[in-house]
């Protein structure tokens, strides 16, 4: 009797969530705006971090180098930015960039208590970096590039500040209410004037690789 209670809890539970997820997409659909700061540590989390999306494999994945420059938009509370850091040691920085004060400064807290001297964490605008051109190894993205309304839009101002041959490296997440399909954003990169090298993971968690071409 108590294991069929608890599988009609678990039923009843999976359900709301679903419904939950299905009303928050419809929401995100009509109105675009950035995930709250307080949301940061409820999506980047141990489980997630250790079974979906390991930010070691994902550091891995954008061949990084010591000396590195890279640029990542929507930080989040900085784990994954943490693992892209570690591997452009000497010599390399990562700037953190988002457009609230409250998710930088928490980064910026954790920089600190942590003494990691090649993060940089500052407020910028996807749509109008304060890069120069051509100066930038990789810029990264991760469940963040789809809250903005104009991703096209951005995905022109990576490849303004990206180096020839740099790349923009995106992760999406299928738990995420803005999650797009990978051909949309494939389509999105190749009409900003990007080209697809490589693509990894399934439709749950995705991780694309768009190149600036030399020419």
């Amino acid at each position: 009797m108590a294991i069929i209670i608890l599988k009609w809890i678990l039923i009843v539970f999976l359900m709301l969530a679903f419904l939950h997820l299905v009303i928050f997409r419809i929401i995100r659909h009509l109105v675009k705006f950035p995930a709250p700061a307080f949301a940061t540590r409820l999506i980047d989390n141990p489980f997630r971090r250790r079974f979906v999306q390991n930010p070691e494999t994902i550091a891995d994945r954008m061949q990084l180098k010591p000396g590195m420059v890279v640029v990542e938009i929507g930080p989040g509370k900085g784990s994954y930015t943490k693992a892209i850091a570690a591997r452009l040691v000497p010599g390399g920085k990562v700037y953190a960039v988002d457009i609230q004060e409250t998710v930088i400064a928490n980064l910026q807290h954790r920089i600190e208590r942590e003494g990691i001297p090649n993060i940089v964490a500052q407020i910028d605008d996807a749509y109008n970096f304060s890069f120069a051109d051509s100066g930038i190894d990789r810029v990264f993205a991760n469940a963040c590039l789809p809250e903005i309304p104009d991703p096209v839009r951005v995905l022109r101002e990576c490849k303004r500040i990206l180096k020839p041959g740099g790349l923009v490296c995106l992760c999406e997440l299928f738990p995420d209410p803005d999650y797009p399909m990978r051909r949309t954003e494939i389509s999105w990169g190749r009409e900003a004037g990007l080209n697809l090298q490589q693509q990894f993971g399934n439709w749950f968690t995705y991780q694309l690789h768009f190149v600036k071409s030399a020419g």
